[in-house]
């Protein structure tokens, strides 16, 4: 696995690149995948060091693809832009505790610093 490959699926091209200049900011190569299918397969094809969830789908997908993440990509971060509260009715945080939910797009910078600073964290690329 490359720990600086981060797969990031967002169906809005805005957030999406907004995504991707903090990931080469940081020196992380983001991969992106703007709908569910191609998501779903990418996690079974490849292997990343972080998943970035930033998805307006139906909610039954949405926790189809979060559970396929934690499932294929056991060694990597996964973390969402979401409400963290309309992630907690679902239950999904509660068996996953490993996700990590920020509440918006705002926040992501912040959290991506806390990724990195973790032991065992997302590496640089260089």
């Amino acid at each position: 696995m490359q720990k600086t490959h981060v797969l990031v699926v967002s169906d809005e091209a805005v957030r999406r690149n907004f995504i991707e200049g903090h990931l080469k900011m940081m020196n992380l190569e983001p991969v992106s995948y703007p709908n569910f299918l191609s998501a779903k397969k990418a996690l079974t094809l490849d292997q990343f060091g972080m998943v970035v969830i930033d998805f307006q789908m139906p909610l039954e997908q949405k926790l189809a693809l979060l559970e396929e993440a934690c499932k294929r990509q056991a060694d990597a971060t996964i973390m969402t832009v979401e409400k963290v509260e309309y992630l907690k009715t679902t239950g999904i945080l509660t068996t996953h505790p490993e996700i990590i939910s920020l509440d918006s797009i705002a926040a992501f910078q912040e959290g991506l610093r806390h990724v990195r600073e973790q032991p065992g964290g997302i590496a640089d690329s260089e």
